[in-house]
């Protein structure tokens, strides 16, 4: 396992058959050794970026992935094949269907990488979000947010956490269900349930059965994962 990646519990337990890894981040440290696993199209990706901290969270958390990805099938972290599907959704491409599940997020100086079991869950997502105090919440809560989040939003004493809370909720159910983001922002609706669970409100039919938890963040940062478990047999 990478030396800066660390397994997390939080909530404990987590969620059946789904596992949850924290990389923190040197966003001013030398990649070129995460760089030599990347695929030649991540690493004139991670070149694409303009700036040097970018390059280092996409270099960092892809070559994270690749390991994880690797002992889990048995290859080289360097021969993961992993391929893109729609949205640019990245999956593994191996026969069968008992291949890992994955999503990966990362903002400021962290990244959290879900891997699932897909004996035992259909989808799975993540999101992490470094927390800024000059957000307009206004602005984003009209573009973004149900009329019954607004409400919630509203009625709250902290709505920059609140904010917060839900966004990260709201982009770990989008890519669980592997759609682009800014489309749907406002098809799924999330809201304060007990122990850090959410309770979702979805207009879409096909995603019933999503669930989602906020996660144990650092300081100044929001986290969450969703996932949609197999019905057992």
């Amino acid at each position: 396992m990478h030396p800066m990646l660390r397994p997390m519990s939080w909530p404990d337990p987590l969620p059946a058959g789904i596992e949850v890894y924290r990389l923190d981040l040197d966003l001013d440290a030398d990649v070129s050794h995460e760089r030599q696993v990347l695929a030649f199209a991540e690493r004139a990706q991670a070149d694409r970026f303009a700036r040097g901290a970018d390059r280092v969270r996409f270099t960092a958390a892809r070559a994270a992935l690749r390991r994880l990805l690797a002992t889990r099938i048995g290859c080289h972290p360097a021969e993961v094949p992993l391929a893109t599907g729609l949205h640019r959704k990245p999956f593994l491409d191996v026969a069968g269907g008992d291949a890992p599940l994955f999503n990966v997020s990362h903002s400021g100086a962290h990244a959290l990488i879900a891997l699932g079991d897909p004996r035992v869950v259909s989808e799975v997502g993540i999101d992490i979000e470094a927390c800024r105090s000059d957000v307009d919440v206004e602005a984003v809560t009209s573009l973004a947010f149900t009329d019954s989040e607004r409400r919630a939003l509203q009625q709250t004493a902290d709505p920059l956490q609140a904010l917060y809370s839900r966004w990260v909720g709201k982009e770990a159910v989008l890519k669980a269900v592997g759609v682009g983001v800014a489309e749907h922002l406002q098809s799924i609706g999330i809201h304060s349930g007990v122990h850090g669970r959410y309770v979702l409100e979805c207009t879409v039919p096909e995603w019933s059965g999503l669930q989602a938890v906020a996660l144990h963040a650092p300081a100044g940062y929001a986290a969450a994962l969703a996932w949609r478990a197999k019905e057992s047999t």
